[in-house]
């Protein structure tokens, strides 16, 4: 009696209520099931008191016997199913873990791509030029430095910034991607808004270089909610393929 007490406190330790799947409802009806067999099992066996009364000593211990050996295999199929479920539980919970770092390497490789829109704090940056004496080298300079600082989107003129992002033409007549870029030009960059925009007044940077340029002027506003709403597509690699990892 003793070993079958521990068993059942051994079965009943391992019982945790969690959200069940499928094959979790399964293994739970089949744990209920053998639970009422053995139920059924104890209460039949003391229904045999009064026929047993009338037995051998010789039966009854063979009787005995035979009654806690399938008793025994009862709560050992209990406790095995219960282990069971335990572990389903697990991997359910491994698998979902699993699903939301697919779903965060997803989101931010959106971003990283430019193929979702995004909004956080940040700085908004307008450079304007009636002159016509910024080159593509200093919209460049601005997008490194942006980058360097930690920024995580960068658009310009309602134009994505990505990897693949150029910038052409010459001062005067600037282009972005191949498309004309017309001043003023903003430039919309999220990150740490006060990181960002020291980044630009560094000594020898983009707020000097537009400074050193007659009829040119930047402008920095840190804001707490930049929203950068345009989107790239993707590119078409005809060269490039990627390498299978061994």
């Amino acid at each position: 009696m003793t070993d079958t007490r521990s068993k059942v406190e051994r079965e009943r330790g391992i019982a945790r209520r969690i959200p069940a799947s499928a094959g979790q409802i399964a293994i739970a009806l089949t744990v209920a099931v053998l639970g009422f067999l053995l139920a059924i099992q104890l209460r039949a066996t003391e229904g045999l008191a009064d026929r047993l009364a009338f037995e051998r000593e010789s039966d009854l211990g063979r009787i005995l016997t035979e009654l806690q050996n399938r008793s025994d295999r009862l709560l050992d199929e209990i406790l095995e199913l219960r282990i069971k479920l335990e572990q389903s539980t697990g991997s359910a919970q491994q698998e979902r873990a699993l699903i939301d770092n697919a779903r965060a390497e997803l989101r931010a490789l959106q971003i990283l791509l430019g193929i979702a829109p995004v909004k956080g704090e940040g700085i908004v940056l307008t450079i304007t030029d009636a002159g016509g004496v910024v080159g593509p080298e200093l919209l460049l300079d601005a997008v490194q430095e942006l980058r360097d600082a930690g920024a995580e989107a960068i658009e310009i003129n309602d134009h994505r910034v990505v990897a693949h992002t150029w910038f052409g033409g010459v001062a005067g007549a600037l282009t972005i991607d191949g498309d004309a870029l017309v001043f003023p030009v903003t430039i919309e960059a999220i990150g740490a808004p006060g990181t960002l925009a020291e980044a630009m007044r560094i000594p020898g940077g983009v707020v000097d270089a537009v400074g050193a340029r007659d009829e040119a002027t930047v402008r920095i506003q840190e804001r707490r909610s930049v929203s950068i709403l345009s989107t790239s597509r993707l590119p078409r690699f005809e060269t490039a393929q990627p390498e299978p990892r061994r």
